[in-house]
């Protein structure tokens, strides 16, 4: 189901392509951010040592077809401007889950949304999945948006779904049903 080989996905303003060691500084950077951090599942990261992990894992997963997780890329001059990744891949069940993070300072210029459509897309033509499914904190609204551009539906809350720095989060579930146009 998921090719152990991938390329890359380009869009107008964007490449999204695996991650490489060189990555690791802006994904410390990205995942170190607390505020982008802040509907995230974990807390931020604070070692270099948990970026190059993260960029082994993605390696790995890719390889045995569990994940794609990519690096979002300027198009025009290859600088990271976060990640994005289809992960949790049931091939059994045509089913994945897709998650992404963009670093502060490229919000709110359309970069989520297009890097989402064209992972989204991949994973309904390329891969075959019949189902996408996103968790979202609730309070979230620039997530939902997104989403609900593309075509996913709110599902319902998932309570105390994670635990994050001993706290309980809530999140909210929507899918992208194949027959959904991205």
């Amino acid at each position: 189901m998921m090719p152990c080989t991938f390329t890359v996905l380009n869009t107008g303003r964007l490449v999204l392509r695996p991650l490489r060691n060189d990555d690791a500084p802006a994904l410390l950077a990205l995942y170190g951010d607390p505020e982008v951090m802040r509907h995230w599942i974990h807390p931020p990261w604070t070692a270099p040592a948990q970026a190059l992990a993260a960029i082994e894992e993605a390696r790995r997963d890719l390889a045995a077809g569990l994940a794609l997780h990519l690096a979002i890329a300027d198009r025009a001059n290859g600088r990271v401007l976060g990640s994005c990744a289809l992960f949790d891949v049931v091939p059994a069940h045509r089913r994945a889950s897709v998650g992404y993070l963009l670093a502060r300072q490229h919000w709110g210029h359309g970069f989520g949304r297009e890097a989402l459509h064209a992972i989204v897309t991949h994973g309904a033509e390329a891969l075959g999945l019949r189902r996408i499914e996103a968790e979202v904190a609730p309070d979230n609204g620039a997530s939902q948006a997104v989403l609900a551009w593309l075509g996913f539906r709110r599902e319902g809350r998932l309570h105390a779904r994670w635990c994050v720095g001993g706290m309980a989060r809530d999140v909210d579930l929507w899918a992208f049903t194949s027959g959904s146009q991205p």
